[in-house]
């Protein structure tokens, strides 16, 4: 009895551990296409939260009408334009943010600044977090934390001063409180 115990034992702890083994590191970067979704991407490396790809690599990417391309590495996304710039940007609806209003949310160490469509950063990253650009304005927090994810995986932000900014990163529409 204790024989077929320890047998047991020994072959629900190869079914545990045997998968972990063995089980090869996800790519370092991997491109995203509308067909088959994340991709493996070889020439790319992030080093320091610095994405770069090799001449050879770039060429692989299929750009779309802005010139831009996501890529995925170090837990985020990134756009890479076809002359090689490269900006991580924030995850929305699980993939890269999208160009609104002729710009995106990227980060800048821990906080959020606008871009345009060649990657030049547009308004500065001063901000705990913020809303793409619609109708002109973006509205924006400083303060403000990732609160409970719901069942959904969408992680509200809660606390913080909220006001909207203007193209050029300046208060708009409503007074300082």
């Amino acid at each position: 009895m204790r024989a077929r115990r320890v047998a047991r034992a020994g072959v629900l702890a190869a079914l545990l551990l045997g998968p972990a083994v063995g089980v090869a590191e996800p790519p370092a970067c991997q491109r995203l296409t509308e067909e088959d979704g994340l991709q493996p991407l070889a020439g790319c490396r992030l080093e320091q939260g610095r994405l770069t790809l090799d001449a050879s690599a770039r060429a692989r990417l299929e750009y779309d009408n802005l010139g831009l391309v996501a890529v995925y590495a170090g837990d985020s996304f990134h756009y890479v334009s076809r002359q090689g710039r490269t900006q991580a940007v924030i995850t929305w609806d699980n993939g890269p943010d999208h160009v609104e209003e002729g710009l995106l949310r990227g980060r800048v160490g821990d906080r959020i600044a606008y871009f345009n469509a060649t990657l030049d950063q547009a308004v500065p990253g001063t901000y705990d977090f913020g809303w793409p650009f619609s109708d002109g304005t973006a509205q924006v927090c400083n303060g403000c934390r990732r609160g409970t994810p719901d069942g959904d995986g969408h992680t509200p932000m809660e606390g913080g001063e909220w006001f909207h900014i203007d193209r050029q990163g300046r208060r708009v529409g409503d007074e300082p409180g």
